[in-house]
């Protein structure tokens, strides 16, 4: 393979930079959870990162709740995204372990597991061109995790598998706390890219576990439903 990889980059404003981090700072949740909070904080150069490759698609601007239209904007990734438009899906067989809220039902993240047996969180997938993703964590607001590890491919290449440990976290059982796992280093996907995210539980039951993700994209991209 190759030693480097060039990605061509957008120029930031710096207008666009202050609307990014103020988005950002409004989406960190600090009251609820202070890790997610620093999270975000820390890992701010990989989200405008991620920014600078989808505006290098789209040639817009960010603009946040401020645009409308073909302005770049930052949302939390959602049930229905996984499948759906902005992964060049939109049916219910692209959807995997969350395709039980076809048919005009809400999304969940509710999924039963078999112990060892891995699932497709996210089944093998192209993100259209207005888009991209940033993997940052997971949380699970069950009381009793059953993940244990997920992996990340990209491009047809096999990440390697990263645990996901709930239950040394300090939040695990804390009343109103949310455990959350933090990814070694943030997974971006960027416009037209290839991926597929894979889940194993330790154990059987369901999990509620959520991607801690941001979805870069238009305004108009940015469906309620």
């Amino acid at each position: 393979g190759q030693a480097d990889v060039s990605v061509e980059l957008a120029d930031l404003s710096k207008v666009e930079v202050d609307l990014i981090l103020m988005k950002l700072d409004m989406m960190a949740m600090k009251r609820q959870n202070s890790g997610i909070a620093a999270m975000l904080a820390e890992e701010a150069d990989s989200i405008l990162t991620a920014v600078r490759m989808v505006k290098t698609e789209t040639k817009e601007a960010f603009r946040g709740l401020l645009g409308a239209g073909a302005a770049l904007d930052i949302c939390w990734l959602r049930a229905k995204d996984v499948g759906g438009e902005l992964t060049d899906q939109d049916e219910t067989g692209g959807m995997g372990a969350y395709a039980n809220g076809a048919g005009g039902a809400v999304y969940p993240w509710t999924e039963g597991f078999a112990a060892g047996t891995a699932v497709d969180m996210f089944p093998e997938a192209t993100m259209i061109e207005e888009a991209g993703i940033v993997f940052l964590g997971f949380i699970e607001p069950l009381a009793v995790p059953k993940l244990e590890a997920v992996q990340f491919t990209i491009s047809g290449i096999p990440c390697p598998p990263q645990s996901l440990n709930f239950r040394v976290n300090e939040d695990f059982g804390s009343p109103g706390r949310l455990p959350f796992c933090r990814l070694e280093k943030p997974v971006i996907i960027g416009p037209e890219k290839k991926f597929r995210v894979a889940v194993i539980p330790y154990t059987a039951g369901n999990s509620e576990c959520i991607p801690l993700a941001l979805i870069i994209t238009t305004a108009e991209k940015m469906s309620l439903t």
